[in-house]
């Protein structure tokens, strides 16, 4: 059975003021991601070596939405999210997202690693043949994007990707529904939806291929 694997670091993390005060806030905001994720995840968001936290996915349709909802949340602090599919070698740790290995977390590992050389946030891989062309360039140009948003358009990008209305957009992020389409429309969140959900698509289709 193939997984989609995600692991995450913090960007700058050694420069956090107050770093263990954060570190408690970065673990409720996995547990609560945890939570809302349920089945979707086959093993949950785990702290793991120093800044880092990973999880494991059987199911990635809603990941971007996770992710964007994540940084939502830590904001004003960044953090990188690699994604990778692929069959694990051992066996699932259902209740934390560690002692796992395989070729899912290699390659997972591996375009963290990328993200960190060049600068970005958001990376996919797929195969042992690399990343994918154009989700990758569309992650690129995502990463880059980002980097001038505000809580509230992650919260409102979270909430569109997770399907939710406007009036529940607004009602969730606590602006007004009037914001809530200012900011889809000054972002392209309409589009970008429709970009993230045609990669998280092509992800479960790797997933079932394995």
């Amino acid at each position: 059975m193939g997984y989609a694997v995600l692991i995450a670091d913090l960007v700058a993390s050694r420069r956090l003021p107050a770093r263990a005060q954060f570190q408690r806030r970065l673990k409720g905001v996995l547990q609560a991601t945890t939570t809302r994720a349920g089945r979707a995840l086959a093993s949950p968001y785990t702290l793991t070596l120093g800044d880092e936290f990973q999880a494991v996915y059987r199911d990635a349709t809603l990941v971007f939405a996770d992710i964007l909802s994540i940084q939502a949340q830590i904001a004003p602090v960044r953090a990188r999210f690699a994604v990778a599919t692929g069959p694990l070698a051992t066996s699932v740790n259902a209740a934390q997202a560690i002692g796992m290995d395989g070729p899912a977390f290699h390659r997972a590992r591996a375009l963290l690693g990328r993200l960190k050389d060049e600068r970005r946030l958001f990376g996919v891989q797929t195969t042992d043949a690399g990343e994918w062309t154009l989700p990758s360039g569309a992650l690129a140009v995502l990463s880059g994007i980002t980097e001038s948003w505000l809580p509230k358009r992650f919260e409102v990008f979270a909430g569109l990707l997770s399907g939710a209305s406007g009036p529940e957009l607004a009602k969730k992020t606590d602006i007004t529904t009037r914001a809530v389409n200012k900011n889809i429309r000054a972002a392209d969140l309409d589009e970008w939806k429709r970009i993230l959900d045609e990669i998280a698509w092509q992800l479960n289709e790797e997933i079932k291929a394995r």
